[in-house]
């Protein structure tokens, strides 16, 4: 596959969760980043919640090292890691490789205990990931397709399967909203 939408969005990815910027993704890039999810959020480190997200980022790790046949301890240059999210796509892997993280993230957003996420917290979630307030918002209403306020870990993860798979570079569609595509 050599679609420059889906391209053009995994690149984006790939600057995303470089989190360190040094040119490659690595465990500790994934990690940082769910560290600094969990520290937005002002959830306690040792909380079920903060190790439901540490678990996520360390499945879809190991789940992306594999896709790409590196070590747990393996870097992937931006190269590797748009064929490797192409190769996911392919091969119906994608959802397996992005599931866990989603699911994690929104426990995590989840304050109520519902199952499900209202703006206030999937905004400061969002803006725990780097995401703006205003962009935050906007990937809420998007994503709240049905209109009832809240989010549920399947609208989530369909927005999220969506952005990997549709090439469709819209930047107002739910998947690049919440995944910051600008």
């Amino acid at each position: 596959m050599r679609d420059t939408g889906l391209r053009a969005k995994y690149i984006h990815r790939f600057h995303v969760e470089d989190a360190d910027a040094d040119g490659v993704v690595d465990r500790s890039d994934i990690l940082l980043r769910a560290e600094r999810l969990i520290d937005g959020m002002g959830e306690p480190v040792g909380s079920p919640r903060a190790a439901a997200v540490l678990a996520g980022a360390e499945a879809y790790w190991q789940r992306l090292a594999e896709l790409a046949g590196v070590d747990d301890d393996g870097e992937l240059t931006e190269d590797v890691y748009v064929q490797t999210l192409e190769e996911a796509v392919q091969t119906g892997a994608i959802a397996g490789l992005v599931a866990p993280s989603v699911e994690a993230h929104v426990q995590l957003a989840d304050s109520e205990g519902t199952g499900t996420v209202v703006l206030d917290d999937f905004i400061r979630a969002q803006v725990a990931s780097g995401m703006s307030t205003a962009m935050a918002g906007e990937a809420f209403a998007a994503l709240d397709r049905d209109g009832d306020g809240r989010i549920t870990v399947e609208e989530w993860q369909r927005a999220v399967l969506d952005y990997y798979t549709n090439a469709d570079a819209d930047v107002r569609a739910p998947g690049s909203l919440v995944m910051g595509l600008r």
